[in-house]
């Protein structure tokens, strides 16, 4: 019988790798020990392997779903920020008109043309709000200033102010409460202008005063959430309150009598309060839409949780386990080391 034999060198080597080996795994377990999780997960959960891929496949698409829906929030903020402004500002206006109304005279009268193209810069600026290069009130025409501003030339080849000067200038001289209300209300008037009854006509307000779509903007804040912009630059409350600014701004007191003035005054403070009234039901559909967004965003915290735990208790590494398997490669590696010793000591002249 023949007996079989390991020479000395690749005994060594033996050990050597095995020692490696031992090495490599201990310094495995330390990291696990220290981070809290499987250095291997797919070897260590094997056939669980594909519920982890799924796991986070759902939580990386609820992630996207969350960067949406703050996008979404964030645009909302902002435009109701925006109408809330463009309110104060017409109110403004609107109680000056108010207390001239009355009267048709007054220190407050002389104030009402300037505070009226001063508005008509905030109503401007509002409006032409925009964020990460998408104009908020400009409907699906996103890519475009909506507004035109007050004094300038737009593509009709008029300013708005232009255009309203032009509309005016086409009726009898402002002399009574008749003349005014025809200027305003009779055909070609300023409320044919600004509700677009000629689109053809380039002093309308779809052509010089409007340049976004009235078509709402629907984004999505999660796979079955769809955001509704309602609110554009086009929608009626502003162009009611746009009529009513650009008129006491085009009609100074002392440019008629005082009853035409008042009648002025008048038609102004209705149009600014009617239009106001709209601006806060306005508020209230953007309010409705951010209540919706917030509750999109809780649910998918609440689903990134869930998915999140299910993702760690697979990944995570059993400190007790761990800790048992690396006391037990210390006292394997502590034996190694001795037997390599005791190896290094032997020779034959030891046994002569």
């Amino acid at each position: 019988m023949t007996v079989p034999t390991v020479s000395t060198l690749s005994l060594a080597r033996q050990t050597r790798n095995g020692i490696r080996l031992m090495q490599v795994e201990m310094s495995m377990r330390q990291q696990e020990l220290s981070t809290g999780r499987k250095i291997d997960v797919a070897g260590a959960i094997g056939s669980r392997t594909a519920s982890l891929v799924d796991l986070r496949n759902a939580r990386n698409e609820i992630v996207e779903y969350q960067t949406s829906i703050q996008t979404q929030a964030s645009r909302l903020t902002t435009m109701q920020k925006a109408v809330e402004e463009v309110r104060a500002a017409v109110t403004k206006v609107r109680d000056l008109a108010l207390g001239v109304s009355g009267s048709g005279s007054g220190p407050a009268a002389g104030a009402i043309d300037e505070a009226a193209r001063d508005a008509l810069q905030v109503v401007q600026s509002m409006l032409n709000t925009s964020q990460s290069g998408r104009f908020l009130f400009a409907g699906t025409r996103f890519d475009q200033k909506p507004v035109q501003p007050q004094d300038e030339v737009g593509p009709s080849g008029l300013s708005p102010a232009q255009a309203v000067a032009q509309t005016i200038s086409g009726f009898p001289a402002l002399t009574d409460a008749a003349s005014v209300d025809a200027m305003i209300d009779g055909p070609g008037g300023l409320s044919a202008m600004f509700n677009d009854v000629d689109p053809t006509d380039p002093a309308s307000f779809s052509n010089t005063f409007f340049h976004g779509s009235t078509t709402y903007v629907v984004g999505r804040a999660g796979n079955e959430m769809p955001v509704t912009y309602r609110v554009t630059a086009g929608d009626q409350a502003i162009r009611d309150l746009m009529q009513g600014l650009y008129m006491l701004a085009a009609v100074p007191d002392d440019s008629v009598p005082t009853g035409a003035y008042k009648r002025v005054a008048e038609r102004g403070w209705q149009q600014l309060t009617g239009a106001l009234d709209q601006l806060v039901e306005m508020q209230g559909v953007l309010g409705l839409e951010e209540e919706a967004v917030d509750r999109a965003e809780r649910q998918y915290e609440v689903q990134k949780t869930l998915v999140s735990t299910q993702i760690v208790r697979l990944e995570e590494a059993d400190p007790q386990e761990t800790a048992l398997r690396l006391n037990t490669l210390q006292t394997q590696l502590e034996a190694s080391f001795a037997v390599t010793s005791r190896i290094s000591t032997l020779s034959l002249v030891n046994f002569l």
